[in-house]
This record gives structure tokens, C-alpha cells and sequence, in this order.
């Protein structure tokens, strides 16, 4: 036979290099075999009846755990090769007919993998993962184990994820999860007779808050869980845990029916719900039935507070969101109809919307309220109560809510995102000078100062209308900069902090739940807000010699605020035109020194080393800045009674050092040096003096930061040229 004569000299000299597989040069046969193995079923059975015995004599033979590594790693080779030519057990398409001649040795591998597994020393962790995904491969090769044989495998797996301390980075437990998830798509059904009854058998009852164990319990399975059948077994194991947890009068701490929740949050997020088969049946249970329960408890009906509880609220909101964006219309329009009575079946429960003096437990259901609402379509807007013939009295008593300074923290930011979903998602064109009017009666001419709430109120509500480019957006962006010139200082900051809400990201209000985000808004903000902010500083500044000024010294930093919240969430794409005007902005929002300021700095930072690292030192030289940005960054890195340098703010500042050194392309430039010498070049000598006691840092992160950037301008910054005689 040709390809046995081949062969026959090549698995001769692979097999002489392998009885020494740690060596280095066993690697080249190691991949040979791989090669010429997954070539054909023939070639396959040709290599196995010559390699796999005298590797099983070797590895008897062995005087080490390295050596039987590496042997196992050589037959974990041959094992991707039986995968590719067999097939795993999910693959479709004909079987081949050919006997796979691995099955000769099974109760060998069987054997070897599971000492190596299981009977190693716990500190063997590299020697016991190879045996593991040795042993993977097998389990998912296409009739190769029996059910029973991938049994004891899972047996395994679960032992050692429930039974066994944790090691180092805890790489074996990794990857046994791993693992578990992997036979999961092969062997649904093991997984749920045997890992399942295991790992629920472990959960608590109820979590007394001394001993969280059922944390990583609940994170493996959340992990092992997307398949569908399995997910159906886990969402009724853990959904009749927390109703057991409802029903009792002392259900422990908070945090395991909250924990329970996002596990099923985390599967249902990683699954296609709107394809789910059971959506209607998790819809029911969850939407309706814990929806239900919540009114209950917000009426004193609760077994326990449970469900009074902001936190597990909001998980719950999140999974009601999921759902409620999977299911039919029909069914969103009865979640609309329900939106602020959450299908209570009792008139004792009492919406939020005009109620008067609403207790905190039931003021808190607006958080529920609230993500129904996000996971509407749009098409439900006639089925929302309270907005027919108009929405106007809704909105004003939303309003009067958000402005309100009584409610808790979580609650105040459910009716802010309330508030902003109806005008943005829900309010029709024709409606929307309703909207516009609450804006101009909350910004009023003749107010002097405005609370945070009123403030964060505004946000909201300009934020909801410059999402969808309402007509208004300018006149609400020229409102905006009004407040933020406020000689009130308390109104002036306030309004500086608010404008990181105007375009930041928001789980509730987001293209994800159907909301109406314009592709244009960012860039119509920056063009709108960022003259005005460059003409206010400049104004400030000319005007900073004269005494009578002091009063309204509050105004910079405000404006250099607001220009750090709305770079936060603005695209480099968009700044880099705009560069020559706001790099000396950006170097002086780096000169405030106050605590205040230490967010607007690190906001700074963080673009400084986004433009940086996009675009080189050569943008911040074609400005002219090289040296003023230098010498800041090197202030920021100092410790000294007369700075305010937290270590964040010291090690960003590296971080931008580094860039600056790491990063100089070629490009256009303002100085007057030859194109081969660096800009940063007159900077070196002082940056490496400085750098010099930063290596002294008291902190860690930092002392690593500042190491990393002085090798960089060490090496990256070349000195000049000496020049010929």
C-alpha cells in the first residue's frame, strides 16, 4: 500500500522523537503527526496503530509530570484529528463507515486521563487541565464514549468545581466550566441529570450574608446553561427557589433572590428570546406573575421585603425588559395597559402616576414601571394609560415628581428616565410642543437659582428632546449654556455636572429599546456647545485681571466641566477639526486644582490619550502645544501638599506621557526642527528628571506607569544627530 510505505519511515522517526516529548524538538513530530493524521480516515488509522501504543508504553515508563504532559498533549493531537475526520456528536451530514481506531484503546485513555485528572496533585494544574481537555475532545468525538463513560466525566468536572479548593488563577476551574458548557451542546441530558441535581443541591435556602459559596455555584451555571433545554431545567430549578424566598417571613439577605434574578438575566441575555419556544411561559411567570407580586408587597401584603427592595427591582425591571421586547405585540399592548398597575388584581394597590402622598415602597415601583415601559414598541402608545386625548398631564406630574427632592436615589433616577422615555419614544411630532413648554416653564428667566433635582430634571428633558433633534434642540442647547453661565454657583455646577447626562450611554434609554437617537445628535451638540463654551473661557479669562470678577470665578471651571461631560461621549472623529480650539481648553481644565475637579481631569486625560494614541504626537505639534502639555502632564504625576493628584489622575498622566513617546508618526508640524528629529526632543532631558521621582510613587500602579514611560522616551525619543565634519 503506497501511503503505508509513506508512512511508515515518517511515524518511525516521529515516534524516536517523542520519547523525549518535552524536549523541543518533539514539537516538529508533534505537528507532523497532526498534519498527516487529519488528512484521511485511512491515513488516520494508519498513524494511530503506530503511534498510540508505544506513547502508552512511554508514559508507563515516564519519571515525571512534565514528560506525561507532553504525552498527553501528543494525544490530545491525535484526538482534534479523530474530530476532524469522525465528526463530533452534533455534526450533520453521513457517518463514516470506517471503525475509528482509537475505540481499540479506550479503556486506556479512560484509564490515564482520569488518574491524571483526578488522582494528580492539586498543585498539577497544567498536567490536570491537558488530562481534562484531553478527555473533552473524547466525550464530544462522535461515538466514541458511551453515555454513561461521558458521565463519569461530568462527574468529574462537577467534583471538581464543587468539591475542590480553588489554585492559583483558578485556570482549572475555568476550565471545567468551560467544559461543562462544551458537552452541554453534545449531551444536553447529562448535564441536567447529573450537574444539575449536584449544583442546585448546594444552593441555600435562604443566605443568612456570612457565606456567599452559592455566588459561584449560580455563575457555573448561568455559564452551562444557554442550550435550551437546559435553560428551561434552570430557570424552573432557581424560579422555584425564589418563590420559596417570597413566601418567607425571614428570607435572609437581599443579595441571594438578587443574585438568583441576574443569573437568569445573564442566560436570557446570552439566548434569542424572541425565538424561544417557552418566551410566553417565562412571560407569564416573570412579567405577570413577579410583576403582580410587586404591587402586592408595595401594598404591606409582601410575606417580606423582598420585594420592596431597590436593587432586586431593578434586576427584576431588567429581566421584564428582556421579555417584554421578545414577546408579540398582543402581548406588549396588555404589558402597556399595565404598565403602572403592574396586573395587580386587588384595588388596594395604588399607581404612581397622580397619587397622592405615595409612600416610598410604592413610589418605588416606578423602577418597574419604568423598564415595561423601555421594552414597548412604539406602536403601544395608544395603550398606555394616562395619555389619551394628551399626555400633557402625565408629563406634568412626572415633572412635579423629578423636581421633588423627597424621593430615594434609585426611585429619582426611575422617573428621570420615565420622564425622558414618553417625550422621546412615545410623544408624537404633533405633540411635541408639549414637551418643549414643561422645558421652557422649568428653565424660567425669572429664577435666580434651580435645585440639583430641577437641574437633573432639565438634563433629562433636554436630553429626551436633542436625541431626536426635536425643532427646539437649539434653543434648548442655548438654554443649557444660560444655566451654566449662572452667577449662582450652586446652579452653575450643577449644570457643568448634567451635561455627561445630555449624550451618555443609558441602559434604558437606548437604540436597544427602541428609542429615538438621531445619528446627527452628537454632532449637532459639539457644533452647537462647543464655540459657545471656547467664547465664555476666552471671555473669563481676558476678564480674570479684574477684581470685581472673583464673584463668578466659578464660571471656568463650570465651562471646562461641561466640556469634559460632553467629550466623554463624543467620538475623536468629531474633536479632531475642532483640535487648534480645544487643546487649550483641554491643558486648562489639567491646571484646576481642586477636589472637585479631579473627575473633569481624568475625563481630560482620557481624551488627551485617545487623541494621542489615534493620531500621534505630530497633531498636538501641528497646534503647537508639544511643551505646554508636557510640563502639565509632568505636574500631574508630582506629590505635593499644594496639588490635588489622586493616583488615578497620576497614573493617566503617564499613560499620556508614554503615548506621546510610543506614538510619533510622522506628520505636518509647527516647530522648527528637521522632519527627522523628534518634537519631543527638547522635552526629554526634563521629562527623564522628572520621571526620576516617580519611580518613588508610594503606589504600585503608578511606580509601573512611570517605569513603562521613561523606557519609552528612553528609547523612543531619539537624541539629534551629530553632525558630520
Amino acid at each position: 500500500m503506497p501511503l503505508a510505505q509513506y508512512l511508515r519511515p515518517i511515524t518511525k522517526e516521529c515516534n524516536e522523537q517523542l520519547q523525549e516529548p518535552q524536549q523541543k524538538q518533539a514539537k516538529p513530530a508533534q505537528q507532523i503527526l497532526r498534519s498527516l493524521s487529519s488528512a484521511s480516515p485511512i491515513a488516520f488509522i494508519l498513524i494511530v496503530q503506530t503511534v498510540v501504543a508505544p506513547i502508552f508504553t512511554i508514559y508507563q515508563e515516564a519519571d515525571g509530570i512534565a514528560k506525561q504532559r507532553a504525552l498527553l498533549e501528543t494525544l490530545s493531537v491525535l484526538f482534534e484529528s479523530a474530530i476532524q475526520v469522525f465528526g463530533q456528536w452534533t455534526t450533520r451530514g453521513d457517518e463514516i463507515t470506517i471503525e475509528n481506531p482509537l475505540l481499540e484503546f479506550k479503556d486506556q485513555f479512560s484509564d490515564v486521563l482520569g488518574q491524571a485528572l483526578m488522582g494528580a496533585a492539586k498543585e498539577e494544574v497544567s498536567f490536570r487541565v491537558t488530562a481534562l481537555k484531553g478527555f473533552l475532545r473524547l466525550s464530544t468525538l462522535r461515538n466514541f464514549f458511551q453515555d454513561n463513560e461521558i458521565g463519569l466525566f461530568v462527574q468529574y468536572l462537577d467534583e471538581i468545581l464543587l468539591q475542590e479548593e480553588s489554585v492559583g488563577r483558578d485556570d482549572l476551574k475555568k476550565e471545567a466550566i468551560a467544559a461543562l458548557a462544551e458537552i452541554s451542546k453534545h449531551k444536553p441530558r447529562l448535564i441536567m441529570d447529573i450537574t444539575f441535581p449536584a449544583f442546585v443541591a448546594t444552593l441555600p435556602d435562604e443566605d443568612d450574608g456570612k457565606n456567599q459559596t452559592y455566588l459561584s455555584t449560580l455563575d457555573t451555571l448561568a455559564q452551562i446553561s444557554v442550550e435550551r433545554d437546559i435553560f428551561e431545567t434552570l430557570f424552573r430549578r432557581l424560579f422555584s427557589k425564589l418563590t420559596i424566598l417570597l413566601q418567607k417571613e425571614q428570607p435572609g439577605a437581599i443579595a441571594y433572590p438578587r443574585a438568583i434574578l441576574m443569573t437568569l438575566l445573564y442566560v436570557m441575555q446570552q439566548r434569542k428570546m424572541e425565538t424561544d419556544p417557552s418566551v410566553d411561559l417565562y412571560f407569564d411567570k416573570i412579567v405577570v406573575g413577579l410583576c403582580r407580586s410587586v404591587s402586592e408587597s408595595a401594598s404591606g401584603k409582601g410575606k417580606n421585603q423582598i420585594l420592596n427592595d431597590a436593587t432586586i427591582l431593578d434586576t427584576l425591571g431588567r429581566l421584564c425588559n428582556l421579555l417584554v421586547r421578545s414577546v408579540s405585540l398582543q402581548k406588549q399592548e396588555q404589558v402597556a395597559e399595565n404598565v403602572y398597575k403592574l396586573f395587580s388584581a386587588t384595588e388596594d394597590f395604588v399607581p404612581v402616576p397622580f397619587a397622592q402622598r405615595a409612600t416610598p415602597d410604592q413610589e418605588r415601583t416606578i423602577i418597574i414601571s419604568t423598564y415595561l415601559l423601555a421594552g414597548l414598541s412604539k406602536d403601544c402608545a395608544k395603550h398606555i394609560p394616562h395619555t389619551s386625548p394628551s399626555m400633557s398631564e402625565l408629563l406634568s406630574d412626572l415633572v412635579q415628581r423629578c423636581v421633588s427632592q423627597t424621593s430615594e436615589p434609585a426611585t429619582h433616577l426611575a422617573f428621570l428616565r420615565h420622564l425622558a422615555l414618553l417625550v422621546n419614544k412615545f410623544l408624537s411630532k404633533e405633540d411635541l410642543n408639549i414637551a418643549e413648554k414643561l422645558f421652557d416653564s422649568l428653565v424660567s428667566s425669572e429664577k435666580e437659582s434651580y435645585s440639583p433635582a430641577t437641574i437633573r430634571t432639565i438634563f433629562w428633558l433636554s436630553k429626551a428632546l436633542v436625541l431626536r433633534l426635536a425643532p427646539t434642540t437649539t434653543h434648548v442647547l442655548t438654554s443649557l449654556m444660560g444655566l451654566l453661565s449662572s452667577p449662582d454657583q450652586q446652579t452653575s455646577t450643577s449644570t457643568a455636572r448634567g451635561f455627561s447626562i445630555l449624550l451618555g450611554d443609558d441602559d434604558v434609554l437606548s437604540t436597544s429599546n427602541g428609542a429615538s437617537i438621531r445619528l446627527l445628535c452628537k454632532q449637532r451638540v459639539f457644533t452647537t456647545v462647543i464655540p459657545m463654551i471656547s467664547s465664555r473661557i476666552r471671555e473669563v479669562n481676558v476678564a480674570g485681571s479684574d477684581h470685581s470678577s472673583k464673584e463668578l470665578d466659578h464660571i471656568k471651571p463650570a465651562h471646562l466641566t461641561a466640556l469634559a461631560g460632553i467629550l466623554s461621549t463624543i467620538s475623536t472623529a468629531l474633536v479632531m477639526p475642532e483640535l487648534p480650539t480645544l487643546l487649550p481648553l483641554l491643558l486648562q481644565s489639567l491646571d484646576l486644582q481642586t477636589s472637585d475637579s479631579v473627575a473633569v481631569r481624568a475625563a481630560t486625560l482620557d481624551t488627551l490619550a485617545v487623541i494621542i494614541r489615534d493620531n500621534g504626537v505630530a497633531v498636538i505639534d501641528k497646534c503647537g502645544h508639544v511643551h505646554s502639555l508636557v510640563m502639565r502632564l509632568l505636574k500631574t504625576t508630582e506629590i505635593d501638599a499644594n496639588v490635588v493628584n489622586p493616583p488615578r489622575l497620576r497614573a493617566d498622566a503617564l499613560r499620556c506621557l508614554y503615548l506621546l513617546a510610543i506614538k510619533q508618526t510622522p506628520g505636518e508640524t509647527n516647530t522648527r526642527l528637521p522632519p527627522s528629529i523628534s518634537p519631543l526632543l527638547p522635552e526629554k532631558t526634563q521629562v527623564l528628571r522628572s520621571l526620576r521621582a516617580v519611580l518613588d510613587d508610594p503606589k504600585r500602579d503608578v511606580r509601573k506607569a512611570a517605569v513603562d514611560a521613561r523606557s519609552a522616551w528612553l528609547r523612543g525619543v531619539d537624541d539629534a544627530p551629530e553632525e558630520e565634519e
